[in-house]
């Protein structure tokens, strides 16, 4: 993530959620909390790592958890808009997924320690807060990154891709698919930050990801290739261009996903990812956004 962390520190906590655990150890921080969690690579070959799968219920079992294409969508749609309360109905119907899977959903969350339960414990008065929004985002993004498994890569010699995408690729795509850039161009578009934009990243909905984005190839005059290619192109859930928006008529995905895919990239992609951040979704989340590792 760009950052660097003090070899000799160490970081203590009364309680650390597997988002915060997560995001620590992506930085390599040293660190230890209260329910004997520790993970401490010391100088001389010390290492000691105790770490439980997840975070254990009121009888001290752990509670499993996975990133399924519903709770991917339902924490996209959380982490993209303000802080508000969260309301099952309300979040199944911007999520895309039914009430009772986006219940699910919020149900493990709160498990997990990044979302809490306020109210009564059902009917209208029911609703959640997000209480770790550092923790779900780093979870969140760590699991966004390992779904995009299907990739095309195209390219056309040019010595600026924006102009490509703005000229040429946009209108074809438009014409086609259902289609949200992000990385390094959707970086420039809703958070400048890099002078220049090496390539393009866009999402293409996974059931035009055939036919129709060939022919949006074919007509901006790119020619698909195995590697190396100014554009790349990722298969996504239809879901995923409903929390989209447009800027300069380009679809640009959530500001969430844009740091998600940033983090992933090498170099300064971490420090990218930092700035969309500090620009966009922790504005979103004041009250939840704090170091992860506070109790």
């Amino acid at each position: 993530m760009g950052e660097q962390w003090p070899e000799n520190l160490v970081l203590l906590a009364r309680h650390l959620s597997p988002g915060a655990i997560e995001w620590l150890r992506e930085r390599r921080v040293n660190w230890a909390d209260e329910a004997g969690q520790a993970r401490i690579i010391g100088p001389g070959g010390l290492v000691v790592i105790r770490e439980l799968i997840s975070r254990p219920d009121s009888r001290g079992r752990p509670r499993s958890f996975s990133w399924s294409k519903s709770a991917i969508a339902v924490a996209e749609t959380i982490l993209a808009q303000e802080d508000h309360p969260l309301r099952v109905a309300e979040l199944a119907q911007a999520s895309g997924w039914s009430t009772a899977q986006a219940a699910k959903v919020l149900k493990a969350f709160d498990d997990q320690g990044w979302t809490a339960k306020h109210g009564p414990s059902r009917g209208a008065g029911s609703y959640r807060g997000l209480v770790d929004g550092d923790g779900l985002l780093a979870a969140w993004s760590a699991a966004v990154a390992d779904s995009r498994d299907v990739t095309r890569i195209a390219h056309r010699a040019t010595n600026d891709p924006m102009a490509l995408l703005r000229r040429d690729l946009a209108p074809a795509l438009d014409q086609a698919v259902d289609w949200a850039v992000s990385g390094w161009a959707g970086l420039e578009l809703v958070a400048p930050f890099a002078s220049t934009t090496p390539n393009l990243h866009i999402y293409i909905a996974d059931t035009e990801f055939a036919a129709p984005l060939s022919e949006a190839i074919e007509e901006a005059s790119l020619r698909e290739v195995d590697e190396g290619g100014r554009v790349t192109f990722w298969a996504a859930d239809a879901r995923v261009f409903t929390s989209a928006r447009r800027v300069e008529q380009i679809p640009v995905v959530s500001a969430p996903r844009l740091f998600a895919d940033l983090s992933s990239f090498p170099g300064r992609g971490g420090d990218a990812a930092d700035h969309v951040k500090a620009e966009l979704i922790d504005p979103l989340h004041p009250g939840s956004t704090e170091h992860p590792a506070d109790g």
